[in-house]
C-alpha cells in the first residue's frame, strides 16, 4: 500500500487491539501484522508480511460497523474480485480477498512512497510538468479499468499514490465505493458518505443511479485543479452546501488562480469539470491523448451553431425521406399509444371485475358471520361451538353431495373415491375440533342443538314452564339475566381467542362462569316468584290489623288471632330482607362475572404474567359466591315453602 498515508494512532486502544487480533486470526498464519500504516472512512490499513511469498504487502481491512452486514460483505468482496482482475503498471494489484471472523479484507502490493494527498499538503502548488504526468498516468490507469467496466467512483487524492523517487502513480481502492453503496446511491444504511463530497461529480452527488468512466473524469479534473492552484474548486461549511455547488456551481477558470498554466492544460482540466457528461472528455483514453499531444479540442456544446445545424439543413433539404420517416414514425407512435390505452383499459375492467367479485365474497362472508353470532347471542351458546356446528353441516353437505356423484357415476360405491377429498377436508375439520375441545366443549356441545326461539320443542317447553316471557319469568331482573348471558358468551369467545398455553393455564374459567350464570338465573327467578307472592304492603295491613285487635277485649280467641298476625307479620319482614340479601347476591354474581372478563381483557392486552394473579383470585371469589347462592337460593326456597304452608290468612 503505502506509508504515511495517514496518521497513525500513537496509543492504540483496546477496540484496535481486538481488531488486530480478529484479522491475525482471520489469517490462520498466512500473514503477519507488522503495523498500522493508515485508517480513513473506507477501512484500516495495515502493514503485514506474507509468510509464503516472502514479501511485504498491504493489507485493507473493511470498518466492523460496516462488515456485520452480510450484503455489504458480499457487495465488498464481489467489487474487490472485480477488481482483482485489473492489470496495469499504474494500479496497485490486489493478490487476495478474504471474508473471515466477521471481518472482510484484502491483500495488496505495498507501495514504498507517499500519497498525492500528502504531497500537496506538504508542498502546495505542484509543478506544471509534474501535473501533467500525474494527470496522465492516472488517466491511463482510469482507462484500463473501464475498459474492464470497472468505475473508480471515489478518485481523490488519497487515492492516488507516488512510489518511489520517481512519483510513479499507482491508483488504488477500485470498486470499494461501489462495494459500499446501496446499488449505486450517495449514502449507505449506515449513513457513511460514498465518495468524498469535494470530489464527487455532479451526476454523483444528485444520486444518480447509474454512472459512467465520466464521472471519474471529473473527480480527476478536481484533484487536477487541487494540484495547480493548492485548493478546491468548490467549497462549503456543510455537506449538502457542497454537493449543490457540485451539481450548480461553476468552478474559477484554473488560469485565472494561477496564470503560468498552459492554455491546453487549464482547458484540459476544465473541460473535465464540465456538468454536463455530454461535455467532458469521452474517454479515460482521449484525455490520456490530449495530455500528451498538447492538443484541446473544445467539448461539442462549445461548438458554433451553425455548425451543428448546417448538416442537418442540407440533408433535409436535399432528400425528404427522413420528413416521410419521422411522419410514419409519428403516427406509429400513435397507434402505439391507442393500443396500450386499450390494453390499459381492458386490463382496468379486469382488475374492477376482480375487486367486485373479491367484494362480494368478502360481503358473504360478513353476513355469515353475522348470523353465526347472532345465533350465539340467542342460543347463550359460545361462539366457537356454534361455528364449529356450522362447519360440520358445511363438510356433511359437501361430502354427501360428492358421494352422490360418485354413487351416481360409479354405479356403486365400488371405487370410492370420494374419500380422497373428505380425508383432506377432515383435516382442518379436525383441527378446529382440537380449539373446541381445549376450551373445555365436546361433540355433545356441537350435537346437541338447542330449540330455535319459534321452534315446536322450545313452545312445548315454554308451555310446560307456563309460557312465561323473561320479563314475567325474572321480573325486573330480566335485564340483568341477559347481561350474564352476553357476559359469559364474550369471555367464551375471548376464551378461544387466547393462544392454547395461556389456555391451559386457566382450566377453572368456563365451568366457573356457567355455574355463576346458572345461579343469577336462579337468583333472579327466585326473586321474580318472592316478588309476585310479596306484597310491600302486607305488612303495613298487618300493623293496622294488630293494632286494632289489642285495643279489643282480651280473651282465647283474640289472643290465638294476634299471635297468628304476628307470625305474618314476622315471616313477611323476614321475606323482605331475604329478598334484599337475594338482590345482593345476584349484583355480586353479575359483579363476579364483569370482573373475570375485565381481567380476561387485560390478560390480552397486558399479558398472562401481568392478569394471571388477578384472575385466579377473580375465579376463586366467584367459586365462593357460586357455593353462598346456592344456600341463599335453597333458603329462600325453604321460607317460601314454609310461608304457603302456614300462610292462612285469619279470619277477623
Amino acid at each position: 500500500m503505502r506509508r504515511h498515508d495517514a496518521i497513525r494512532p500513537v496509543n492504540p486502544t483496546e477496540g484496535d487491539r481486538a481488531l488486530e487480533a480478529r484479522l491475525a486470526a482471520a489469517f490462520a498464519g498466512a500473514y503477519t501484522i507488522e503495523s498500522e500504516i493508515g485508517r480513513g472512512g473506507m477501512g484500516v490499513v495495515y502493514r503485514a508480511h506474507d509468510e509464503k511469498l516472502k514479501r511485504t504487502v498491504a493489507v485493507k481491512v473493511l470498518p466492523p460497523e460496516l462488515a456485520y452486514r452480510r450484503d455489504i460483505r458480499a457487495r465488498f468482496v464481489r467489487e474487490a474480485e472485480t477488481a482483482a482482475r485489473l492489470s496495469h503498471p499504474n494500479i496497485v494489484p490486489i493478490h487476495t480477498v478474504g471474508d473471515a471472523h466477521d471481518l472482510v479484507y484484502f491483500v495488496m502490493g505495498y507501495v514504498d512512497g507517499e500519497s498525492l494527498a500528502v504531497r500537496i499538503k506538504r508542498r502546495g502548488r505542484l509543478s506544471v510538468d509534474e501535473v501533467r504526468r500525474i494527470m496522465r498516468e492516472t488517466a491511463d490507469a482510469l482507462g484500463a479499468a473501464h475498459q474492464q467496466g470497472v468505475i473508480h467512483r471515489d478518485v481523490k487524492p488519497d487515492n492516488i499514490l507516488l512510489e518511489g523517487t520517481r512519483g510513479r502513480v499507482m491508483v488504488t481502492d477500485f470498486g470499494i465505493a461501489k462495494a459500499l453503496s446501496a446499488e449505486g446511491g450517495t449514502l449507505t444504511d449506515t449513513g457513511i458518505a460514498i465518495g468524498t463530497p469535494a470530489f464527487m461529480s455532479p451526476e454523483q452527488a444528485a444520486g444518480e443511479r447509474t454512472i459512467d468512466g465520466r464521472s471519474d473524469l471529473y473527480s480527476l479534473g478536481v484533484v487536477a485543479f487541487q494540484m495547480l492552484t493548492g485548493e478546491l474548486p468548490f467549497q462549503a461549511p456543510t455537506v449538502p452546501g457542497l454537493l449543490m455547488k457540485q451539481i450548480s456551481a461553476t468552478p474559477t477558470p484554473v488560469d485565472r488562480l494561477r496564470p503560468d498554466t498552459p492554455t491546453d492544460l487549464a482547458r484540459t482540466v476544465m473541460r473535465c469539470l464540465e456538468k454536463d457528461p455530454q461535455d467532458r472528455w469521452a474517454t479515460a483514453d482521449a484525455l490520456r491523448r490530449a495530455l500528451e499531444s498538447g492538443n484541446y479540442e473544445p467539448p461539442p456544446s462549445a461548438r458554433p451553431a451553425e455548425a451543428r445545424e448546417e448538416p442537418a439543413q442540407a440533408r433535409r433539404s436535399r432528400d425528404p425521406a427522413p420528413a416521410l420517416a419521422e411522419a410514419d414514425a409519428v403516427r406509429w407512435l400513435e397507434q402505439r399509444r391507442d393500443r396500450r390505452a386499450v390494453r390499459a383499459r381492458h386490463v382496468r375492467d379486469r382488475l374492477e371485475r376482480r375487486l367486485d367479485k373479491a367484494e362480494r365474497r368478502l360481503d358473504r362472508q360478513r353476513n355469515e358471520e353475522r348470523e353465526v353470532a347472532q345465533q350465539a347471542a340467542q342460543s347463550g351458546e359460545a361462539l366457537m361451538v356454534v361455528q364449529m356446528r356450522h362447519r360440520v353441516a358445511r363438510y356433511l353437505s359437501a361430502n354427501g353431495m360428492l358421494m352422490l356423484i360418485n354413487v351416481t357415476v360409479a354405479g356403486g360405491i365400488g371405487h370410492p373415491w370420494f374419500l380422497v377429498p373428505a380425508v383432506f377436508m377432515g383435516w382442518g375439520l379436525a383441527r378446529d375440533y382440537s380449539r373446541l375441545w381445549t376450551a373445555g366443549y365436546s361433540w355433545r356441545d356441537v350435537l346437541h342443538r338447542p330449540p330455535a326461539p319459534d321452534a315446536v320443542e322450545a313452545k312445548m317447553h315454554r308451555g310446560a314452564r307456563g309460557a312465561l316471557s323473561p320479563a314475567e319469568e325474572f321480573g325486573s331482573h330480566a335485564a340483568g339475566v341477559e347481561q350474564a348471558g352476553r357476559d359469559r358468551a364474550a369471555i367464551h369467545d375471548m376464551l378461544e381467542r387466547l393462544p392454547a398455553s395461556e389456555r391451559k393455564l386457566l382450566p377453572d374459567i368456563a365451568p366457573t362462569v356457567q355455574q355463576l350464570e346458572e345461579r343469577a338465573t336462579d337468583l333472579a327467578r327466585t326473586l321474580a316468584a318472592l316478588e309476585r307472592d310479596l306484597d310491600t304492603a302486607a305488612e303495613d295491613k298487618l300493623d293496622g290489623r294488630i293494632a286494632a285487635l289489642e285495643q279489643e277485649p282480651r280473651g282465647p280467641e283474640t289472643e290465638r288471632r294476634l299471635a297468628l298476625l304476628q307470625r305474618q307479620r314476622q315471616t313477611i319482614h323476614d321475606l323482605s330482607g331475604r329478598r334484599a340479601a337475594l338482590e345482593s347476591q345476584l349484583d355480586a354474581c353479575l359483579l363476579a362475572m364483569q370482573n373475570v372478563r375485565f381481567d380476561l381483557l387485560r390478560l390480552r392486552s397486558a399479558g398472562v404474567s401481568e392478569a394471571l394473579g388477578d384472575l385466579t383470585q377473580a375465579t376463586q371469589q366467584a367459586r365462593a359466591l357460586s357455593r353462598d347462592v346456592d344456600a341463599a337460593v335453597s333458603a329462600a326456597a325453604e321460607i317460601r315453602r314454609l310461608t304457603g304452608q302456614d300462610s292462612e290468612s285469619p279470619r277477623p
